[in-house]
C-alpha cells in the first residue's frame, strides 16, 4: 500500500508540462479563497497561455465546463487574441497557431462572458495557482469585476485525501486518475480528468467521514 501511496504523492509533486515554478503564488491580496471542500455543483477551469508569468504572457485559450451534481452540463469555450506573436513552443504544445488565434476576439471582449458563465459558483483547478495568477492579472487591463471566487484545488484535496487512505485499490484508482490528468493532451481532456479526481476524491472524504 505504501508503494501506491508514493505513486500518489510522486504525482501529486510533477507540474503538468505547461506549468513550471515561475507560476505565481497565491498572495495575501489575492481576491480568491482556497478550500478543499467538497461541492456538488462547480466550475472547472483552464487556460492556454503564451508563457507561464501571468501579468506578463497572455491567455489564449479559456474553457470552463459546468459540472452540475458532478455532471458536466455546459461549456464555456473560445480561443483569445493575445495581440503579440505565439512562440513556436506554444504552438507546438497546444496547436493553437498564429493564424488561427489572429481572427479570435482579444481577452477584453471575452472577460464578462466568463465572469457570466462562473457566476458565484466554486472554481476546481487542478493546481490553482496557474489559472487563478491569469485570472487575478485581468485586473490590470479590465473594468469587468472579479467577485471573490472559492477555489478548491484539486492537488491539495487529492494529497489530503491520499494520507489519510488505508485501501491499497482506492489508493490505485486514485494514482490512476492523477495519470490520467498528468496524460492529458487539450483543454478538454484536462478539464474532465480534473472534475474526476475531484468526484473520487469527494466520494473517498464521505466514505472516511462515514466510518
Amino acid at each position: 500500500m505504501e508503494t501506491q501511496r508514493k505513486m500518489v504523492q510522486a504525482l501529486l509533486n510533477q507540474q503538468p508540462m505547461q506549468k513550471n515554478n515561475r507560476v505565481r503564488n497565491q498572495t495575501k491580496n489575492s481576491n480568491y479563497i482556497t478550500t478543499e471542500d467538497c461541492h456538488q455543483n462547480y466550475i472547472v477551469l483552464d487556460f492556454e497561455t503564451t508563457g507561464m508569468r501571468a501579468g506578463a504572457d497572455k491567455i489564449i485559450g479559456v474553457l470552463a465546463i459546468r459540472y452540475e451534481n458532478h455532471v458536466e452540463q455546459d461549456r464555456f469555450e473560445t480561443l483569445v487574441n493575445p495581440q503579440r506573436h505565439i512562440p513556436m513552443e506554444v504552438t507546438q504544445r497546444t496547436g493553437l497557431s498564429n493564424e488561427e488565434i489572429g481572427t479570435a476576439p482579444i481577452m477584453e471582449e471575452v472577460i464578462q462572458h466568463l465572469v457570466s458563465f462562473i457566476g458565484e459558483m466554486p472554481i476546481v483547478i487542478h493546481d490553482s495557482s496557474f489559472e487563478m495568477g491569469f485570472l487575478e492579472s485581468l485586473h490590470d487591463f479590465s473594468k469587468v469585476y472579479l467577485p471573490k471566487y472559492t477555489v478548491v484545488d484539486t492537488t491539495k484535496l487529492a494529497r489530503q485525501v491520499a494520507g489519510q487512505l488505508k485501501d491499497e485499490e482506492k489508493l490505485k484508482k486514485l494514482a490512476f486518475l492523477l495519470g490520467t490528468k498528468q496524460d492529458s493532451l487539450s483543454g478538454i481532456m484536462d478539464c474532465r480528468a480534473t472534475a474526476n479526481i475531484y468526484k473520487y476524491c469527494c466520494e473517498l472524504n464521505e466514505e472516511m467521514h462515514e466510518c
